[in-house]
């Protein structure tokens, strides 16, 4: 297989796995993105003489590496992420029969083997993100199968003598037979770090992974000695015993864009003018409901309808220590999912902070507000705009039931939301 049959091989597979991931895109989230880093390759041989070929070197290269990325679930911590990766694979065996021959006395430096070929790489890493989706650092590891498409390079047996002369052959890799096709199984880890950009976040990745070769990579041309060009270092009947795969390190970067980076920000269309009475209707349906729960809203988001004006009520879903603003940590979860409706709806929103009738007004008019404080801190820290909140606070002057039964005096010990029009 040739380069370009290569590339377009490697791009219908990429286009095929994205489609298929974007069947399902009402669920998760798609990036576009690119990686730069550096691969360390190793040869691995299952049949060498390490007498014979005492020093086993690694090669260098950097890669280039394009892809799309979906991220599924509630808190996307599953992902598939297609790609194209460019690099060079290789190896060199230095010191050939040096343990065995003497260099000085045969006016040798140097005996080596070299192999070096560009390659082609489609990589599909299957990813697992720890934490919350809306976490600004998010640790995650990755197992993908490669699958690599040589398309130039060379195979090189080269004595070195001291009086700078030169023995061997360079072959190209097409005449060495090589194979032009490897698979190799990648496992890797890596650190991501949201980069807030307009309403939205792009994410910076750190990561590294090892990479084990699987496919043997002799060509018939080098097992058999057709590959030699008789240059007196070998018979050319000589035979190669064993497989020589390909091994490596690889450390980078990676930088996600959303697509959802590119999809214009536009408000609500405004209603129908053929049906404006219907309309009217509805927006009056909705103010009559004083209280919305959190589920409520993100069904009213679903069906694209208007939530502006709407209150939010946490009644029983966000706790406090007694007598204290600390919130409970089982409200984290709750508080998480509200802080993601936020930053999708990107609106104003009044964070109001309500008590019961227990201990003194002015007692609960401090705690009320303190409590209001606190909420707005966590919603912060967890990724809304800052300048998108405020807060208010009422003590136990506006209660939703009466104070008489512990029932009533948990309604009214709650925190309530509302989206404002501007």
């Amino acid at each position: 297989m040739n380069f370009r049959q290569s590339i377009f091989v490697s791009a219908l597979a990429l286009v095929f796995t994205t489609s298929v991931c974007a069947q399902d895109d009402k669920k998760a989230e798609f990036s576009f993105g690119l990686g730069g880093g550096y691969h360390v390759d190793k040869l691995s041989f299952s049949d060498l003489d390490e007498d014979y070929f005492p020093d086993n070197s690694s090669i260098g290269s950097g890669v280039f590496s394009v892809f799309v990325q979906g991220e599924f679930g509630s808190n996307r911590n599953f992902g598939v992420r297609p790609q194209l990766s460019f690099l060079t694979r290789g190896g060199k065996l230095s010191n050939i029969g040096k343990n065995n021959i003497d260099y000085e006395t045969e006016g040798v430096e140097d005996i080596n083997y070299t192999l070096k070929s560009s390659f082609v790489d489609f990589r599909v890493p299957l990813i697992y993100n720890f934490g919350r989706a809306t976490s600004k650092v998010r640790p995650y590891v990755f197992v993908a199968p490669v699958l690599s498409f040589s398309n130039s390079g060379f195979v090189s047996l080269v004595q070195e003598n001291a009086d700078n002369s030169m023995l061997g052959y360079k072959t190209d890799i097409s005449k060495a037979n090589m194979s032009s096709t490897n698979l190799a199984g990648q496992i890797g880890a890596g650190v991501k770090f949201a980069i807030p950009v307009a309403d939205d976040r792009c994410y910076l990745g750190i990561e590294a992974s090892y990479e084990l070769g699987f496919t043997d990579t002799y060509g018939k041309k080098e097992k058999d000695g057709e590959a030699n060009d008789l240059a007196g270092l070998f018979n050319h009947n000589y035979k190669i015993d064993g497989t020589r795969k390909m091994s490596g390190f690889e450390f980078g970067a990676v930088l996600y864009v959303p697509f959802s980076v590119f999809k214009s920000k536009q408000p609500a269309p405004p209603a129908p003018v053929e049906a404006p009475v219907v309309v009217e209707k509805k927006v009056e349906e909705v103010k009559e409901k004083p209280c919305y729960t959190l589920e409520e809203i993100n069904d009213l988001i679903v069906r694209n309808q208007l939530v502006d004006g709407k209150t939010i009520c946490a009644v029983d879903a966000i706790n406090f220590e007694f007598s204290k603003s600390t919130i409970s940590e089982e409200s984290y979860d709750y508080l998480d999912r509200l802080a993601a409706t936020l930053i999708k709806i990107n609106r104003n929103v009044e964070v109001k902070g309500h008590t019961d009738n227990v201990g003194s007004e002015k007692f609960n008019l401090k705690l009320s507000r303190e409590r209001a404080e606190a909420v707005v801190k966590y919603l912060v820290k967890k990724g809304v705009n800052k300048k998108k909140l405020t807060y208010s606070y009422y003590g136990m002057s506006r209660p939703l039931s009466d104070n008489d039964t512990e029932e009533g005096r948990a309604m009214n010990r709650r925190v309530e939301f509302t989206i404002l029009n501007y």
